[in-house]
């Protein structure tokens, strides 16, 4: 076999190798692009927003209770001291205008865009967020008749709000997401810059240069 020949058939072991790389980078590119633009998806328009609503009813919370039968570390329904009138008023006027509206959009986050959510099943959380929302509203249609009683179950929902699990799960798919984003962001970057790309267009310039030498 001749020196042209030789170099001829080395170029075109190159190129089909160059094409094999090429083509499961690319491959490999778009898998990860799809992933990251799931992964901003989920991001803006369900954890990042659940993140931040739990963490401002959270806020809020700590507000009333600091204001209305502190402490706040137990049960606004404690039996001691007594709740009285003006207790039972108060937290109707927070739980009507500013608790029940937050958890009613974190519900409708859930609803809007469940195809977001990373478990293959609904979380225990995000269902009892539910189950609560729509428990309060057979209680708020009753507070409409202007009875102010102080007793707990008329004032409360059939399923309680899961504060701390939401706060977690939340708090938790938000970082752990975020960490593959920039993970995938970075790839991405290093990706533009592939040195086995570079090494390929190298080795096939070096074979022409040397294919045109042996002419």
């Amino acid at each position: 076999m001749d020196v042209t020949a030789a170099v001829t058939l080395v170029g075109v072991c190159v190129a089909a190798i160059g094409y094999i790389v090429t083509y499961r980078t690319n491959l490999e590119l778009a898998r990860r692009n799809d992933r990251l633009e799931r992964i901003n998806r989920q991001l803006s328009d369900f954890y990042g927003p659940l993140l931040a609503l739990t963490r401002s009813s959270d806020e809020s919370w700590q507000a009333f209770r600091r204001r209305y039968r502190p402490p706040g570390d137990g049960s606004y329904w404690k039996p001691e001291p007594p709740i009285t009138c003006e207790d039972v008023v108060a937290w109707r006027l927070w739980m009507s205008t500013v608790f029940t509206p937050v958890h009613q959009r974190m519900m409708e986050i859930v609803l809007m865009h469940a195809d977001l959510i990373e478990e293959p099943d609904m979380p225990a959380c995000l269902l009892a967020l539910c189950a609560h929302v729509n428990g309060y509203q057979a209680v708020l249609k009753q507070w409409e008749t202007g009875d102010v009683s102080t007793a707990r179950e008329d004032n409360i929902s059939v399923v309680n709000f899961p504060s701390d699990e939401l706060a977690d799960y939340a708090a938790s798919a938000f970082s752990r997401l975020k960490a593959e984003q920039a993970e995938l962001m970075g790839w991405k970057s290093a990706a533009a810059s592939d040195p086995a790309r570079r090494s390929i267009a190298g080795a096939s310039r070096g074979l022409r240069l040397r294919r045109h030498r042996a002419g």
